[in-house]
């Protein structure tokens, strides 16, 4: 693996890190967007983050994003300072982490948290009950597993992956969805489900769909996607 001067010179502030180290785990976070101390191999990638956080702040900046890291809940990651300032994500993709971000609000408020974690449980019917009440017809098994399969791969959230798709998952959702979806986005979220309650009968299309078009036009505004093109 090639590293930068740059990494060179930090790792030669560390004994314990190398600069091909150090580029493995920039490339970890750029793939996955956030890194978990407790996951599979996260340890080492975290405490990379952890002893040299200056030198990842300035790198992700470099390249317009805002590294996040908490060392209390154990995940470091980056984000856009733009909101969907990077790709425009489908509508489906972007209900579903509305979705995931009410379901962890709810949660954390009544203190269902997983075993002193901060991650909260839930189903893949809560998911589907939660995207109806936005108007819109149930997703398919399949659709919906695919998207969670993506954010998976980001780090905000963890599932078993063997489950057929007939089997309704249970779903881990991680504090990292505070990070992409703010609080302040969640009041406008049950704005979006009582406007949505409230005229189910006049914004159904001719396929039987309710239309999506308000929430996805605000969420191009306001939701995060940090993603690089």
């Amino acid at each position: 693996m090639n590293a930068s001067r740059w990494a060179s010179l930090e790792a030669g502030k560390d004994p314990d890190t190398t600069a091909e180290e150090l580029t493995e785990t920039a490339n970890r976070l750029l793939h996955r967007q956030f890194i978990t101390r407790g996951d599979l191999g996260g340890a080492a990638h975290f405490g990379r983050v952890q002893r040299h956080r200056d030198y990842f702040q300035e790198l992700f900046a470099s390249l317009g994003f805002r590294l996040v890291f908490n060392d209390g809940w154990g995940y470091a990651g980056f984000v856009s300072p733009q909101a969907y300032g990077n790709a425009r994500v489908p509508t489906q993709e972007t209900i579903v982490l509305l979705c995931l971000r009410l379901l962890y609000s709810e949660g954390a408020q009544k203190g269902y948290f997983i075993d002193g974690t901060a991650d909260i449980l839930v189903d893949e019917e809560e998911v589907q009950t939660v995207y109806s009440s936005f108007g819109s017809r149930r997703l398919k098994p399949g659709e919906l597993r695919e998207i969670l399969t993506q954010f998976r791969r980001r780090g905000l959230v963890s599932f078993d992956q063997s489950h057929s798709l007939n089997v309704d998952v249970d779903i881990s959702l991680r504090p990292t969805l505070l990070e992409v979806v703010d609080e302040s986005f969640l009041a406008r979220i049950e704005a979006w489900r009582e406007a949505s309650s409230s005229s189910k009968s006049e914004a159904v299309d001719a396929d039987g769909e309710h239309k999506l078009i308000a929430i996805e036009a605000d969420a191009d505004i306001d939701a995060t996607d940090t993603r690089p093109n």
